[in-house]
């Protein structure tokens, strides 16, 4: 508080600090997580029966079904099964990696080896969409990185599948370089582009790439791909972005590693 004397100066008369409890607010938080933990491992059990139950009757009585419609049903039970599998899984692992409980094996691997697998994986969807997978050639001259490999391929497969996702035709390319103390990777694709409202918002929670908002396209997944992305590579070390998109033109996603060589002085902190 500052009180004006007759003068005109200043004098200070004391100081005002606020304090707020937050400890209910944290409580609330924490058990918020430990329902959606506990409620996401509960569904994934019944949902893997549901899934695997469907698999079993069109594998042993697919030719006594009775016509086509119920052939439709079961496939439309199964693949419901799996989107919602797929929904819990990343229900959990973002909560895991919220919490600091993901466990992370961390080895030391080539970002060709699984950028090769998950190309493979990809393949025969995105030639379903007409659109070309292509393995740049400075990917295979990037040197070792440390990570846990099988989360990087979770990463890739979040990147590459949405570029496929938003690219009617045209190509996605997955590129590389490399510097003193890391391996960064990009994926390129010639797709719809990112809306410049929604770039900031990209790698927050349930966020999504649409032109809305306020809309979700429920084909596009949870919204929590590139949010659980963003979080395994800086747990890793590295960094991700949007480095560039124009809508109609197509977007640039890149990520970084730490080079396995790297000298631990040289090593950039992770944002």
């Amino acid at each position: 508080m500052i009180n004006l004397q007759p003068t005109g100066e200043k004098q200070k008369l004391g100081v005002v600090i606020l304090v707020e409890d937050i400890t209910e607010q944290k409580v609330l938080e924490r058990s918020k997580d430990e329902f959606l933990s506990i409620a996401s491992h509960e569904l994934r059990t019944p949902l893997t029966a549901i899934r695997g139950n469907a698999s079993l009757i069109k594998k042993y009585y697919g030719d006594k079904l009775p016509n086509s419609d119920t052939v439709e049903m079961i496939d439309d039970i199964h693949g419901s099964a799996v989107r919602l599998i797929d929904i819990v899984n990343d229900f959990l692992d973002a909560s895991s990696l919220e919490q600091g409980k993901m466990h992370m094996t961390p080895e030391i691997f080539l970002p060709s080896e699984v950028i090769q697998d998950v190309v493979h994986d990809l393949n025969a969807w995105a030639e379903s969409k007409e659109v070309g997978l292509i393995i740049d050639p400075s990917v295979s001259t990037t040197t070792n990185v440390t990570a846990d490999k099988h989360r990087i391929k979770q990463v890739l497969y979040n990147l590459i599948g949405n570029s496929v996702k938003f690219t009617n035709e045209g190509t996605v390319t997955i590129a590389a370089t490399q510097d003193q103390v890391k391996v960064n990777v990009r994926v390129i694709d010639t797709g719809k582009g990112v809306p410049a409202e929604s770039q900031k918002m990209l790698f927050r929670k349930f966020q999504q790439a649409g032109s809305n908002l306020l809309t979700r396209d429920n084909t596009n997944g949870t919204g929590l791909g590139l949010y659980i992305s963003k979080l395994i590579i800086e747990q890793s070390g590295g960094k991700i972005k949007l480095e560039s998109s124009e809508q109609g033109k197509g977007s640039t996603f890149v990520f970084s590693l730490p080079r396995t060589d790297a000298k631990p002085a040289e090593q950039e902190p992770a944002q």
